[in-house]
């Protein structure tokens, strides 16, 4: 897994962002029209809300079951950007040959990472487009990814200027105006109210291992390829290592330049509301160092997961509404099916 971990105190406001006591101004173009179609979807229709969206930012999901937008930077050409409510920031890939002369300096911070800590730099005068939405004064942490991963990442300060819904039923990301919204289908939807650790969001999850129901506080975070991963403290607390024959054994890397060995099993069942999700593919933790060694919380949520379900994150309220959808049913790993 590569991914941003990057973790910085953002305060967030509609249309007017202060960070580090600089505004990020959020310009938003004008939708003639919007056209609204119906999908043949498990149980929902095209979108949770009625209510007009100020922004709409088409995506697409690869292989490795991340979201990925189109963005432009300080004039650049088109841009490949991963989309990551796990990162507290918008990043710019230093080693992206796409932004080379586009990147402004910046100053020395601190990164958080699944794996550690290192020091990037930080800017905040830059202009963002991603979809109809355009940014200006963004704030931007600057992180040396391979080339070959993405020219940057969508994160929070970004995200949360809105109460966003993430459709995978028509790959789209619809920006609302951060006030009260009206679901269409509540019979299908699954609410759970958030909080924030490390500056990124937390929902409590349960989740039955080896016939023991726990109630798990984990980080959604759709910036992660991975389904469910169990913090290092808590599966040694409860003695999970060596209660499974792992599958798999993943090797990953983060934002902080380390990386880590995770060991791949089967949890019993992640009770979602009503939809109770059977043998699902879980993760114990052997890292000790970065978000992974934390004791405070017990693991994260990948996109692997959180792509089955619909989600309207309402950043006004901290709440997090689900309702699932056409990748319900997908396998979380193809070649334990083949």
């Amino acid at each position: 897994m590569n991914k941003s971990d990057v973790r910085r105190m953002v305060n967030y406001a509609y249309i007017c962002i202060t960070i580090n006591n600089t505004i990020m101004r959020i310009s938003i173009q004008s939708i003639a029209a919007t056209l609204i179609c119906t999908f043949a979807s498990l149980y929902t229709s095209a979108r949770m809300v009625d209510h007009e969206p100020v922004g709409v930012i088409p995506f697409s999901i690869a292989e490795d079951n991340r979201i990925y937008v189109t963005a432009f930077v300080n004039g650049s050409d088109s841009l490949n950007f991963l989309v990551d409510t796990g990162a507290s920031s918008i990043v710019l890939n230093t080693n992206s040959p796409k932004l080379k002369g586009f990147i402004h300096d910046g100053e020395t911070t601190q990164n958080l990472g699944s794996t550690g800590e290192n020091d990037i730099e930080y800017s905040n005068d830059n202009s963002v487009d991603i979809g109809t939405i355009h940014y200006d004064k963004a704030g931007c942490a600057h992180i040396p990814y391979p080339p070959e991963y993405w020219d940057g990442v969508f994160g929070l300060n970004g995200l949360a200027a809105f109460n966003i819904e993430i459709n995978y039923d028509d790959f789209k990301i619809y920006c609302y105006a951060k006030e009260p919204l009206e679901i269409n289908d509540l019979r299908h939807t699954v609410s759970i109210p958030f909080i924030y650790k490390y500056n990124v969001p937390f929902i409590k999850l349960p989740v039955r291992i080896n016939g023991i129901l726990h109630n798990l506080t984990l980080e959604v975070d759709t910036g992660s390829d991975r389904v469910i991963d169990l913090n290092t403290p808590f599966v040694n607390k409860h003695r999970l290592l060596g209660t499974q024959k792992p599958f798999a054994i993943s090797h990953i890397a983060s934002s902080d330049g380390g990386s880590g060995e995770l060991k791949n099993v089967f949890f019993d069942e992640v009770i979602v509301g009503p939809f109770i999700m059977p043998k699902v593919a879980g993760a114990f933790s052997t890292l000790t160092a970065g978000m992974q060694s934390k004791e405070d919380i017990d693991g994260m949520i990948g996109n692997n997961f959180l792509k089955r379900f619909n989600m309207l994150i309402d950043f006004k309220s901290d709440i997090l509404h689900l309702q699932p959808n056409n990748f319900y049913y997908t396998p979380f790993y193809n070649f334990l099916v083949k």
